[in-house]
């Protein structure tokens, strides 16, 4: 393993898990949680690499927030979501807050489609299928998308902890890294 991704890793495990469970139980994230998970970021790179690593840090901040951000403009993704996923790209730079956040988009689908697959087979829950079939039909007919929104009950209207995806996807990756450079270390 690589040590040098430690005191990246321990402190971002801590943001995203702490992250994730306040989403699930209160579906909102604190901002006190994630500013201090911003200036954590930006204390370990500045200290790391001095003016380079908070350069490095403020760049996986633009990208953590850019790679949402367009979520939240439509609606789809909540503005504690973004901010989260800003702060995990001061911990892990530009790059890497690009694949954590595409790994998170990836999670966050799969997790999307169990819900989808969940509304098949409840017989309680209003199915989303006719819906999506209209907003098909009139995509075809009219050339234009149009959406309709979700009824009162339907699963896919329900609110999504996504946090949970931010930090199955930026664990993966991190984990990932650790496998990766300790194969790199023996094959070396």
């Amino acid at each position: 393993m690589n040590p040098e991704l430690l005191p990246i890793s321990l402190p971002v495990f801590a943001l995203i898990w702490s992250a994730a469970c306040w989403d699930l139980r209160c579906r909102r994230i604190p901002n006190g949680l994630v500013l201090t998970g911003v200036v954590v970021g930006m204390a370990v790179h500045l200290g790391l690499g001095g003016f380079a690593g908070l350069l490095d840090a403020l760049a996986g901040l633009g990208v953590g927030l850019a790679i949402l951000l367009p979520g939240y403009l439509v609606g789809t993704t909540g503005a504690g979501d973004v901010k989260l996923m800003a702060a995990v790209g001061t911990f892990l730079g530009p790059f890497y807050a690009m694949l954590a956040g595409l790994a998170s988009i990836a999670v966050g689908g799969l997790i999307g489609l169990g819900f989808l697959a969940l509304a098949g087979l409840s017989s309680r829950a209003p199915a989303p299928w006719s819906r999506y079939g209209l907003m098909l039909k009139t995509l075809f007919v009219t050339g234009r998308p149009v959406y309709l929104a979700p009824e009162k009950g339907e699963v896919m209207g329900r609110k999504f902890p996504f946090a949970v995806s931010i930090a199955v996807g930026t664990s993966s990756l991190v984990i990932w890294q650790f496998w990766l450079s300790s194969q790199i270390g023996v094959n070396a």
